[in-house]
Formats: C-alpha cells, structure tokens, sequence
C-alpha cells in the first residue's frame, strides 16, 4: 500500500481523516520543517485491545457488610463543617 506523506500543519488539521485512513490499513509520514517526524499508522493486531468479556471477575469481588454505612465520628465531622 502506498504511503501517504503530509505535513505536520496538514495533520494537525485534518487528524481524524489520518485516523481513519490508519483504520484502513493506510500508513501516513508527517513532516516537520521537511524531516520526518512521526508516523500515523494501523496498530498491529497484537496490540489492538481484546473485547471485554462480562463476568471475567464474577465472584472475585466482595464487600464488606457493612460497606454503605458511615462511620457515626464521620458524619459528625461532615455536619460540623458547615
């Protein structure tokens, strides 16, 4: 595939086009003062993040009983405050 070159400015303002070209399997070279500067490009399978999968923790996870309860020296805290 052909890769694309654009300046830095062109990027900047026109990002979320670059994006999807990268989506796309498109490679595009920003320059900066003419040198290379960065790359924008689809990410390698490996690294794309996995689908979340619901239920992964389940019964993991457990509250103390008395987890919604504030302690009774915290609430006076709060209601001297004011």
């Amino acid at each position: 595939m052909k890769l694309t070159t654009v300046t830095f400015t062109e990027a900047k303002a026109n990002l979320s086009r670059y994006g999807r070209m990268a989506e796309k399997g498109q490679k595009t070279l920003v320059l900066k003062h003419r040198r290379s500067a960065f790359l924008i490009a689809p990410v390698a399978p490996a690294l794309q993040a996995r689908p979340k999968k619901p239920g992964l923790a389940c019964g993991q996870i457990h509250l103390a009983p008395d987890f919604d309860k504030t302690p009774e020296d915290v609430v006076r805290l709060f209601e001297s405050a004011s």
